[in-house]
């Protein structure tokens, strides 16, 4: 009998000892996963009870707010420029949770960030979010839409000298007013449903952000940095390679433009660039070798997530040095097999060139403010130091000749000095895409460009160019 009451008692100290454990966990540890389970219908109304701050644009321009609403939910998101800022911005919805900058800038927008004091902690109940003040310019964002048009395809613009941001834009877009709709059809089903699954069913994929999602082959604007890492290694741009329209190589055959391919005969890395020749450049990238590209294209960022405020962002490869054979070095040199880089990354390396060979931190987020009061501020940061200023410096000049008489001539701008470099990738079985990295002004660059048009069947002088033009234009205004 006593044994029983014994054992008894025994199981209920340790049924009393496991409870008060898991509480002591969930309590402590547990706590941020249950707040944050999107089953918790209880952190749902919490938080769409609280007014999320406003975003604007750098020049004032609203892109979201919240209005209230009947029903469960007290507030709704609304997007006043619908699909221009998308990707961007992201949506904020109880069913399908949250994206793009909604969801990076989540507890700045519900007022929990940045920390408040702990009188305010304990005793003040959150009513309103904070606002984002983003690097964005409307201006730029709306010129890049524009000029892009119903082309598939991303563009990309920063300031080189803080990386502030100026327009992230990609073709096709989606409304995110569709997705954070309460409304509901005559059965009841939630008419935003609907529009999720047609933009998941979509084979255009509308959203996905292809600016710093999109992974494709660069083609000839990669050239800038074999160039780089040919004069990091120890060959001038004075360097000369004879450069037949064809050069044989490892028993492939690299080849110009034109039909039949265009002999260029001997020239420098300055005429090289300028007219695109791809027999110069597989020449550069097989006599400096597989270690010196592969590091110099490292240096750039390639093979590592840019450090961009965004939760969407594509890491940009090159095969490893010892993946490579004579062949595949000699293509990789010229922008083509293996390499895939997103349309950001590109555009930080041209950063790299127009800021004296360093690359600043990325960022949308310029202010966190309540009401007149900057609450938070980004600092510029250097985030990497590819190559030498006055490589740097070489590159620029030699990029500005792309322009004035080379392949980029349609990038021109009149009474702007103008950098640039073209780029047509061919793609197995589907028109090439079309790039420009353009850098303007030239002497004292403020803006980096970057354009992308998938399997536009045209070239980067003649598709990509007038894109990148129209943009840096908006930028310089």
């Amino acid at each position: 009998m006593q044994k029983g009451i014994k054992r008894l008692g025994a199981f209920f100290v340790a049924v009393t000892v496991a409870l008060v454990v898991n509480l002591s966990y969930l309590q402590v540890w547990g706590q941020k996963s249950l707040v944050e389970n999107h089953a918790n219908t209880r952190r749902l109304v919490e938080e769409y009870g609280i007014a999320r701050g406003k975003v604007y644009t750098s020049d004032d321009v609203l892109l979201a707010e919240s209005e209230e609403t009947e029903g469960p939910f007290r507030y709704r998101r609304k997007y006043p420029a619908g699909g221009l800022f998308a990707h961007v911005l992201g949506y904020d919805s109880p069913q399908f949770g949250r994206s793009g900058l909604e969801k990076t800038y989540n507890d700045y927008l519900l007022g929990r960030k940045p920390a408040r004091d702990w009188v305010q902690e304990m005793t003040a109940v959150l009513q309103e979010g904070n606002d984002l003040h983003l690097t964005l310019d409307s201006r730029v964002q709306a010129a890049a839409a524009s000029a892009l048009g119903s082309r598939k395809g991303a563009v990309v613009a920063i300031n080189p000298k803080t990386g502030a941001v100026l327009a992230l834009y990609s073709w096709p877009t989606f409304d995110p007013n569709a997705l954070v709709s309460q409304e509901r059809a005559e059965d009841g089903t939630l008419l935003a449903e609907a529009s999720i699954g047609a933009y998941s069913a979509d084979p255009d994929s509308p959203l996905l952000s292809r600016a710093t999602m999109g992974l494709y082959t660069p083609g000839s604007s990669f050239k800038v940095v074999t160039a780089a890492a040919g004069m990091d290694f120890g060959l001038p741009a004075s360097t000369v390679f004879d450069c037949p329209g064809v050069w044989s190589v490892g028993g492939s055959r690299v080849t110009n433009y034109g039909d039949p391919p265009r002999n260029f005969g001997s020239i420098d890395m300055k005429t090289a660039l300028t007219y695109s020749v791809n027999t110069y450049f597989a020449q550069l990238a097989v006599r400096m070798g597989p270690d010196a590209l592969v590091d110099c294209a490292e240096r750039f960022g390639i093979n590592e997530v840019p450090p961009l405020d965004y939760p969407a962002v594509s890491t940009s490869t090159i095969p490893g040095a010892r993946e490579m054979d004579v062949v595949a070095l000699a293509w990789t040199g010229v922008g083509q097999g293996e390499l895939l880089l997103t349309p950001l990354q590109l555009c930080l390396a041209g950063c790299a060139v127009a800021n004296g060979g360093k690359i600043m931190v990325p960022h949308l987020l310029k202010e966190v403010r309540r009401g007149a009061e900057i609450l938070e501020r980004h600092e510029a940061s250097v985030w990497r130091s590819p190559i030498e200023a006055e490589t740097a410096a070489e590159l620029l000049e030699m990029m500005v000749d792309v322009v004035e008489e080379g392949t980029g001539t349609q990038a021109a701008i009149s009474g702007v000095k103008v950098a640039g470099k073209t780029g047509t990738a061919e793609v197995e079985g589907k028109p090439p895409h079309a790039w420009f990295l353009g850098i303007a002004p030239a002497g004292n660059p403020s803006v980096v460009v970057v354009v992308v048009v998938e399997n536009s069947g045209g070239s980067g002088g003649t598709v990509a160019a007038p894109i990148a033009r129209e943009v840096m234009k908006a930028a310089l205004e």
